[in-house]
């Protein structure tokens, strides 16, 4: 029988050792049958991994996570990491990347008894929210404006501003990118949805030092410093003005939040992902905005977006297919 194996690789945080997690038997076209590795089709840690001490068996289990390796083997990863954790905070933010990863609220649960961090215990809180059925999207029943556990809510976003103040940006964007895993993770009813995303553009805008404003002299800081926060909050805030309007968010209200964001992404020429995600916004604005010139600026400016976007990725079948659904033939332009 031919089998794939299982690899993560990665350096550990902090260390000058890069250590490899994988299945014992290292051949990766293995055949045998008999190969106790490949024919019980469990993880085999290599021991040199299971060796290392709980930090930075935490820190490689988070590498592999954001690195999209194997499920099987980072949750083996986060599991041995939490059974090897001595302190309360460690346990706690291992307990927390466990119910992250793996979508079980009891973790959750034991994540905020164990946690004194505001930002593992408010994160923890969302999670749980996020995981009661009642919020989420079910086609067959008409969307619910009410969120259960709104209270729970609350306090954990509170918990997550808090704690996230004066942070690093590094830090921030693990939060930022938690949020957004909870968006994507199940489609949350709008009201939950836009309560996620409306603090994943608060703890940014704070990070990132830019301002709400309208004023077009009002420009926010140039963050290419920290491009990935920038970034991550700009397609958040794609999410969020999709949900702003389901909760009848007035366009006006919405064109304002978004200005800064508006501004960075107006400045990224050379960068078609920027480019789509300014026309996806731009395009809400155009249905959102009640006053009819303004709409019509808004789409004209998505489309403008969207051109830039085709000139610099002309076979990205993304923007060409928006492009058609606009009416726009690009053989023309």
């Amino acid at each position: 029988m031919s089998h794939s194996k299982r690899t993560a690789s990665g350096a550990t945080k902090g260390s000058s050792t890069s250590k490899r997690a994988r299945t014992t038997c290292t051949d990766p076209d293995c055949t045998d049958g008999s190969c106790p590795d490949c024919a019980d089709g469990a993880i085999h840690l290599d021991p040199a991994v299971l060796s290392l001490p709980a930090s930075e068996l935490l820190d490689l289990a988070e590498h592999e996570d954001r690195t999209h390796c194997d499920r099987s083997i980072v949750t083996s990863l986060y599991e041995h990491a939490l059974s090897k954790c001595t302190t309360p905070e460690l346990r706690a933010r291992a307990l927390l990347r466990l119910a992250e990863y793996v979508g079980y609220a009891d973790y959750a649960s034991q994540a905020i008894e164990a946690a004194d961090s505001c930002v593992i215990k408010g994160r923890a809180r969302v999670l749980r929210v996020c995981l009661d059925p009642n919020n989420w999207v079910d086609p067959n029943v008409e969307s619910s404006e009410r969120v259960y556990g709104v209270d729970e809510l609350a306090k954990g976003l509170k918990e997550i501003e808090s704690g996230l103040s004066g942070a690093e940006k590094d830090v921030v964007l693990d939060s930022v990118v938690a949020l957004m895993g909870r968006v994507d993770a199940h489609e949350l009813c709008a009201p939950l949805c836009h309560r996620l995303t409306d603090t994943a553009l608060s703890v940014s805008y704070a990070a990132l030092g830019w301002t709400e404003s309208a004023d077009p002299e009002s420009e926010p800081t140039d963050p290419a410093e920290h491009a990935e926060l920038a970034q991550a909050v700009s397609a958040a805030a794609v999410r969020w003005s999709q949900s702003a309007t389901e909760c009848s968010v007035p366009g006006t209200c919405i064109e304002s939040r978004l200005h800064p964001i508006l501004t960075y992404l107006a400045k990224q020429t050379n960068s078609s992902e920027a480019c789509k995600l300014r026309a996806q916004i731009m395009l809400v604005l155009s249905s959102a905005l009640d006053d009819d010139d303004a709409a019509l600026r808004a789409f004209d400016s998505a489309v403008e977006s969207l051109l830039l976007a085709h000139k610099i990725s002309p076979n990205d079948e993304d923007v060409v297919r928006q492009l058609a659904d606009l009416d726009i033939d690009i053989s023309t332009v």
